[in-house]
């Protein structure tokens, strides 16, 4: 008797074991979190951040991949601005500075004309790698860098809008630097702008501008009197040359961005016969697909708006 009392007591007890661990999680889908976080795979919840919030339309989709504030093909060297005959218009103490050249000076704060270089200079006194942002986005960076004095080339101001330049260096940050950029003459009621010189730098005009872009297709306009061209196109790589009379020209590439002005590099028109110098394009454009016929660019793109634009912070 005592036996089977013995064998009931069991039972119930492991009904009991049972019961409880499927509450706390040893099987089941009840068990708190606290107790058992590892039982139960959470489903995992991703934030895809943009790499460029676009400030200028609200139709355009977060990420555009022909923002502004793009990479661009820079060089750095090591070289002393006073050795260069370059002079220093505002002293700074700090561990690392940063300047950008205007004419033969040094200076936090300069005004370029559309399509014009940017020479960034930068004295370090840490050593370590070198981060170069422009409007809080990262443009470029290095491996280690000894302290002394860098100048960096290969920027230009291939859109119409403001650039605020720091870096950092070693952990440190620099002082701000900003560069304004000014239409000049460019015709800035378009997306792309250029202009076809001669060698000493004088427009030609009435050159024919042929402008072939990465999906395919071909556009062609006219420069006007002074060399200038412009033309409303959609966002994208465009591979640009141009024809005349008694010239020879190479090729430069673009990268058109709606919402603001995009300046193509200067297409320099060479007298046939003399060897052609190659152009510095500032972006690596697809290889374009010209269409057999040339057409008319698309007066506008739905979902886009067109106007100068500004990055405030």
């Amino acid at each position: 008797m005592d036996h089977v009392k013995h064998v009931i007591l069991l039972a119930i007890l492991l009904n009991l074991i049972a019961g409880s661990c499927q509450a706390f999680g040893a099987a089941g889908t009840k068990q708190p979190d606290w107790l058992t976080p590892w039982s139960t795979p959470q489903q995992a919840v991703t934030t895809v951040e943009p790499d460029y919030l676009n400030p200028f339309a609200v139709e355009r989709p977060d990420w555009d991949p022909y923002a502004p504030f793009d990479s661009q093909q820079m060089v750095i060297e090591r070289m002393d601005p006073i050795a260069e005959g370059l002079t220093i218009k505002d002293e700074l103490r700090l561990p690392n500075i940063l300047y950008v050249q205007q004419g033969g000076m040094l200076t936090t704060r300069a005004s370029v004309i559309l399509g014009d270089p940017i020479i960034l200079w930068v004295r370090t006194s840490v050593p370590g790698n070198l981060l170069l942002y422009d409007n809080g986005r990262m443009v470029y960076s290095t491996g280690l860098m000894m302290p002394g004095w860098y100048r960096i080339t290969g920027a230009h101001a291939d859109l119409l809008v403001s650039h605020l330049y720091v870096m950092r260096v070693g952990g440190l940050l620099t002082n701000n630097v900003s560069v304004l950029v000014d239409p000049g003459r460019y015709p800035t009621t378009y997306s792309l702008v250029g202009r076809v010189v001669d060698q000493n730098g004088a427009g030609i005009p009435w050159a024919r501008v042929i402008i072939s872009g990465g999906e395919g297709g071909s556009f062609t306009i006219n420069t006007d009197m002074l060399g200038y061209y412009g033309m409303d196109l959609p966002s994208g790589y465009y591979v640009i040359t141009a024809v005349a009379p008694g010239y020879t020209f190479s090729q430069v590439s673009a990268k058109v961005w709606l919402g603001t002005v995009s300046a193509a590099p200067t297409i320099v028109g060479i007298p046939t016969g003399q060897p052609v110098p190659v152009s510095y394009s500032p972006v690596s454009a697809p290889s374009a697909q010209t269409s057999t016929g040339i057409q008319d660019a698309p007066a506008s793109i739905p979902g886009y708006s067109r106007g100068i634009g500004r990055v405030v912070f």
